[in-house]
């Protein structure tokens, strides 16, 4: 076994659980012995299996890891995982420049690649993420955070993640320069693991809404979707109870503007069922009606 293969799958898919409002993951007493056992010294060593041990009906093979949500009985002290932080200065107060709205958005783009404070946050050679797109779109699409692509060229959506998000803007007809694509937040949170992204804190989010609100004001779209959790929580408010599950393809509105909920890319490429697909693909399917953009019978019939 890869062990560090296996270790960033595990740690992909606690961000992945994260990101869908789940805070906590209770582990069987067997999971922790498999963990165990691959973490002895031995276990990097790849050791022939015992005949009398290998089951040809397969019957008595283990089962796989299981990750659970605890019943209130299963927790005792909880303790989440801590991350070195420190306190971030209030949220930017200002007001958009009169003007066209290229000059608007000139202004905006300089005054978030200057902020002080998201510089501050930036990873090692990281650059600020600022949104970009059709300022005239109809269409404005929110993530929640860069990973380490966009950090890297300082653009929203260019990872494995962004390229999905393509893919389906493709298959309603549409192209990336047509969309506005923009983050809950400016920078990739810092965080002391050695693979995938952690979601963004509060205070990070509270810190860059007045820049995600000025884009919004700025672009005027007919339509904002929330891509996952945290896109959701600082649009819509925050709320430890919800659930993607329970709130995705229900329109909300967020000062005037209607705002649908779906999954984040990144959730697919974690959960490329077609049962995963068929959801997102039924959420952006309202996206285009609210558009008036017209459904084929084609793309109707898309992942089923």
């Amino acid at each position: 076994m890869n062990l560090q293969v296996a270790t960033q799958a595990v740690l992909e898919e606690l961000s992945r659980m994260r990101s869908e409002g789940i805070s906590r993951v209770f582990i069987q007493d067997e999971t922790l012995g498999i963990l165990e056992d691959l973490l002895s010294p031995n276990s990097f060593i790849d050791k022939p299996v015992p005949e009398n041990k290998v089951s040809k009906d397969r019957t008595n093979a283990p089962e796989p890891l299981r990750l659970e949500e605890p019943s209130p009985s299963q927790v005792s002290s909880p303790k989440d995982i801590e991350i070195e932080t420190k306190s971030l200065p209030p949220p930017p107060d200002f007001e958009l420049p009169e003007g066209t709205k290229e000059s608007r958005w000139e202004w905006l783009q300089k005054k978030v690649l200057d902020c002080d404070t998201c510089n501050a946050e930036l990873n090692p050679n990281g650059k600020v993420v600022f949104g970009e797109g059709d300022l005239n779109a109809d269409l404005f699409l929110c993530g929640e955070a860069p990973g380490a692509e966009e950090e890297e060229v300082g653009s929203p959506f260019i990872g494995p993640a962004g390229e999905l998000l393509m893919k389906i803007l493709s298959a309603m007809g549409l192209k990336r320069e047509q969309v506005y694509l923009g983050n809950i937040l400016n920078w990739r949170p810092r965080h002391n693991q050695a693979f995938g992204n952690r979601p963004p804190r509060q205070e990070e989010m509270e810190f860059c809404l007045p820049y995600l609100k000025a884009q919004i004001e700025i672009v005027q779209p007919k339509v904002i979707v929330a891509l996952g959790k945290t896109a959701t929580d600082g649009l819509i408010g925050r709320d430890v109870k919800r659930r993607l599950s329970q709130v995705r393809g229900i329109w909300n509105e967020v000062s005037g503007f209607p705002v649908m909920v779906t999954y984040h890319p990144s959730y697919l490429l974690h959960n490329p069922s077609k049962a995963s697909k068929r959801k997102v693909w039924e959420d952006f399917m309202l996206v285009m009606e609210k558009l008036k953009m017209p459904v084929s019978e084609k793309q109707k019939a898309f992942f089923q």
